[in-house]
This record gives C-alpha cells, sequence and structure tokens, in this order.
C-alpha cells in the first residue's frame, strides 16, 4: 500500500506539473510570437544581435584575453578589423534605441510583451561583458572568496593568473566594496562555472537575467497596484536600452539590489511590511544605497490598508520597517561568514574622477580654470572635494526631505526620488547607477515634461556608452561615432511625437497622487 501511495503521489506530481506546463506554455509561445510580430522588437532584436558581434574588440576584452587565443580570435585586434567591429556596434545600438522608441506606448501602438526583454537578451548571452569591466572583476573577488581570503582586506591581486588578468589595473589592488550577499553570488558563479576565468566573468549574466526577470515581473505588477499603465512600466523600466546594455549587457551587481527593491516595494503594497523590509534589507546585500527605498515601505502599506496618513502612524511604521530591515540585513550579514569589511571599502568607487557626476563635473571645470589662471596647485585641489563635499550634503537634504515630506503622499515618487538624488550627489556616476531610481520611474504616474526627461537622459546615457566604446576601440573612431548618431538623431526627429495615453483598463482602488505631476 506504501508503494501505491507513493505511486500515486509522484503521478500526481507528474500530472501537476504536466497541467502547468499546458497552461502556461501555450500562454509564454502567443506572447513571444505576438512580440515577434512587431517591427520594434525585430529592430531591437537585430540591434542586439550587432551589439553581441561587435563585442570582441579591445573596448569589452581585458588586454591579451585568453579567449582570443583560445577561439584562435586574435585577428580581430587588426586596425581595419577594429574599425568594422566598431562601426557594427554602434549600428546595433542605433537599431535598438530606434526599436525601442517605436515600442513606446501611446495611439494605435501594440501591447508590447513583457517577455521582450527576454528576446533582446538572447544575442548576448555568451558575448563578453559590455560597456563595463566589472564583471572581470566580480569573477576575481568571488575568486577570493572561494579561497578563503577576506575580500574586504584584498584585491584581486590575491589571485594572479587567468583571473587578475583580466581586471583592469585600476581595481588590481583594490579591496571589494559591495555587500556580503553580492560577494557569495560572485562565489558561487566561479564554482558554477569550473574555476575557468573568463566563463565565471560571463557567468555573472545568470543572476543579472535573474534580477531582470524578477523586475520584469514586479515592477508592472507594482505599476497596476498604484493606477498607473503597466505598458508605461514595461517600456520605461524593463526594455530601457539601458537596463538591457547594463544590467544585463554588463552584468552588473545592481541588476540583484534593484530586481529585490521593486519586489519589496511590491510586497509593501500588498500590506506586507516584514517581507518587504526584508527583501530591501536583501537588496542592500547588493549594493548598500538599497537602504534608501525603505522609505516608501510605511506609505505604500498605509495605501494598502486604506489606513489615514497620519505622521505619528507613519514615522512608527517607518521605525518598524528599518528596525526589521537592520536585524535582517544583520543575520544575512552572518550568514554569508564575510562580516562589515565593506563599512571601509564606501569609498572605493569614488577613487575614480567620472564627469558624468555634476559635483565633481562642476569641480573639474574650476580646477581647469585655475590651472589656466596659473594658480598654484594647492588651490587646484580645492574645486573638486568641495564641489563633492556640497553635492553630498545637498543629496543628503533631499533624500531626508522626500522621507519626511514626500514619501508620506507618494511613496514611489519618494524612493526613486531618494535614490536619483543620492546618484547626482555622488562623486562618481556611471551610466547604470541612474536605473537605482530610473526603473522605480516606470511605477509613477509621470508629467509630459518628466516623461520627456526620462526618455532624453536614457538616450543621452546609451549615447555616452557608445562613444565611451568606440574610443576604447581606438581615438579615431569616435568621429564615426558622432556622425552616425547625428544622422539617426536628425532623421528620428523629423517623425510626429505621438500622445502618451494610458489604454491599461487594470486598475488599483489606491489613486495615482504623484507629487511630481503637480502643477
Amino acid at each position: 500500500m506504501e508503494g501505491v501511495r507513493t505511486r500515486t503521489a509522484g503521478s500526481a506530481g507528474l500530472t501537476g506539473m504536466h497541467s502547468m506546463r499546458t497552461v502556461w506554455w501555450p500562454l509564454l509561445r502567443a506572447d513571444i510570437v505576438h512580440a515577434w510580430s512587431i517591427l520594434g522588437v525585430r529592430r531591437g532584436f537585430v540591434g542586439m544581435v550587432l551589439i553581441g558581434l561587435g563585442s570582441m574588440g579591445p573596448a569589452f576584452l581585458p588586454p591579451d584575453a585568453p579567449i582570443l587565443d583560445q577561439l584562435h580570435l586574435s585577428w580581430l585586434n587588426w586596425g581595419p578589423l577594429r574599425l568594422l567591429l566598431t562601426g557594427v556596434l554602434l549600428v546595433g545600438v542605433l537599431l535598438l534605441v530606434d526599436g525601442w522608441l517605436r515600442l513606446r506606448p501611446g495611439g494605435s501602438r501594440p501591447r508590447v510583451p513583457v517577455v521582450t526583454w527576454a528576446l533582446w537578451s538572447m544575442p548576448i548571452l555568451l558575448t563578453p561583458p559590455l560597456f563595463s569591466r566589472d564583471a572581470y572583476s566580480y569573477a576575481a573577488q568571488g575568486l577570493v572568496v572561494s579561497r578563503g581570503m577576506d575580500p574586504y582586506q584584498t584585491g584581486p591581486i590575491a589571485v594572479p593568473g587567468p583571473f587578475a588578468d583580466q581586471v583592469d589595473t585600476s581595481w588590481l589592488y583594490t579591496a571589494a566594496p559591495y555587500g556580503p550577499i553580492a560577494l557569495q553570488v560572485q562565489h558561487f558563479v566561479v564554482w558554477l562555472t569550473g574555476g575557468n576565468a573568463y566563463a565565471a566573468a560571463v557567468g555573472m549574466r545568470l543572476p543579472a537575467l535573474l534580477s531582470l526577470a524578477v523586475i520584469a515581473y514586479a515592477l508592472p505588477r507594482l505599476a497596476r497596484r498604484l493606477g498607473v499603465s503597466t505598458q508605461q512600466a514595461v517600456w520605461l523600466g524593463v526594455l530601457n536600452p539601458l537596463v538591457v546594455l547594463h544590467l544585463v549587457g554588463g552584468a552588473h551587481n545592481d541588476a540583484m539590489m534593484i530586481a529585490l527593491v521593486c519586489l519589496g516595494l511590491l510586497l509593501a503594497s500588498r500590506g506586507h511590511l516584514v517581507w518587504a523590509s526584508l527583501a530591501i534589507a536583501g537588496a542592500a546585500g547588493f549594493k548598500q544605497t538599497a537602504v534608501l527605498a525603505l522609505v516608501a515601505v510605511a506609505g505604500l502599506v498605509m495605501r494598502s490598508r486604506g489606513e489615514p496618513m497620519l505622521q505619528r502612524r507613519y514615522l512608527r511604521l517607518t521605525t518598524l520597517s528599518g528596525v526589521v530591515a537592520t536585524t535582517g540585513f544583520a543575520v544575512l550579514t552572518q550568514l554569508t561568514g564575510l562580516g562589515w569589511g565593506w563599512v571601509l571599502n564606501l569609498s572605493v568607487p569614488a577613487s575614480m574622477r567620472s564627469l558624468l557626476s555634476p559635483p565633481t563635473f562642476v569641480g573639474s571645470i574650476a580646477e581647469g580654470t585655475m590651472y589656466l589662471m596659473g594658480l598654484s596647485k594647492s588651490w587646484q585641489a580645492v574645486p573638486v572635494p568641495l564641489m563633492q563635499t556640497l553635492g553630498g550634503l545637498t543629496a543628503l537634504a533631499v533624500i531626508v526631505w522626500m522621507a519626511l515630506r514626500v514619501a508620506p503622499r507618494s511613496p514611489i515618487a519618494a524612493a526613486a526620488g531618494a535614490l536619483t538624488a543620492l546618484c547626482l550627489g555622488g562623486p562618481v556616476i556611471h551610466p547604470w547607477y541612474l536605473l537605482w531610481g530610473g526603473v522605480l520611474f516606470g511605477a509613477m504616474t509621470l508629467s509630459r515634461r518628466l516623461l520627456r526627461i526620462c526618455i532624453l537622459v536614457s538616450l543621452f546615457l546609451v549615447a555616452y556608452s557608445a562613444i565611451d566604446a568606440a574610443v576604447a576601440n581606438g581615438y579615431w573612431t569616435l568621429a564615426l561615432t558622432v556622425v552616425a548618431l547625428l544622422a539617426w538623431r536628425s532623421r528620428s526627429s523629423q517623425g510626429r511625437q505621438p500622445e502618451w495615453r494610458d489604454k491599461d483598463p487594470a486598475r488599483s482602488p489606491l489613486p495615482p497622487v504623484d507629487l511630481l505631476t503637480a502643477r
């Protein structure tokens, strides 16, 4: 009888799995077929194919990359071929951007299935990490952890050989600034790829792909609960070229942080304060900046429960959320066994000068002006750190204002604003940093002006990334990049911009009240 029951239970389990497959597979296949029938999706896919083909150059591969010798591809570094690869890459970026703009909601455009992100990601699954070499550092840090060393005390130089050879020389002696969960995930990927240096770097896309799947699940549902078009959320927060090129293409651990933040805010919008706080604690285990998303938790929970937005109640729930998140983060840190060494390494990213950062940019202009005026080096050393300090204080003031004034009435705007303020006020900005808060803009009710700003910022950062890659392939290709971008911009500006229309019938009983749309 025991055997009969076991076989029966097993048969029931198989039947259940089969029935689930018969339900979701036809739906998924229909979404894929529908997505492929849309011109913008096909253009974006072709663009990603070209980006993948153009990635086998010095812009994305480390000097003397072993993979070139292993696959007998060293001839790709030949001058004319580098020019060809750069041209293919740039055309791919332009096609991806053109496809994305064609998909924007409005007018009579068809709905774009969220599965489009997976179609666009397929051509770059096995390519070198795109537009950044951080993934090579992740792989080396994962190897450091696997060998029982403290990644918060030593840099990739501690593992000489193929792993260290891939790392940018700027970071060879630099200890890891990332959260302990990120480092253990990197350790797992190194183990999973059998200790192969290049495969480990490319394997960092596995958690990035999983993260984008979580974002694609959580963000539209969060938008729906807030009365915002799910198509806006998918288009702006999931299919955005910055998301595909940097979170998936670059395999950054920011993807895991953003995914857990989106999931946490979705849980908060459903009234689950504890689980939401723990999800954001997990996000902070990848990138510590995620803690700023806690400003939205209490407001979302109160809205979901229909409670009046009383200041005392809001502060009490915010405090509770902070205590839960802090406890959860401490427990997770203890479980990883890596400790709190990251606290002393938070200044590591600021060791490089980034002109995308407004404070650093203004300080650098002042520094250059003083140099031209012939002032002493002691005076020239003042503007950059001074402006970076002012930028940090300004960001702190904005974050406090967001937490106390904006969050009770517009939680998502507060979280997006706080994360964006930290980014813009910081000493260093990379294009994917803007996605910390930028992805959340997809779940907000946006005015026409704010939507236009989001689009222009996305296009600027994509163009910046493309130009940066072209420069890395050789300065003489910069002219080609600029001409191609200007030609595309001239062509696209001739088209009439359609109105943004929310055609999403799925609405939440929660009214959309975003301060950023107030006039």
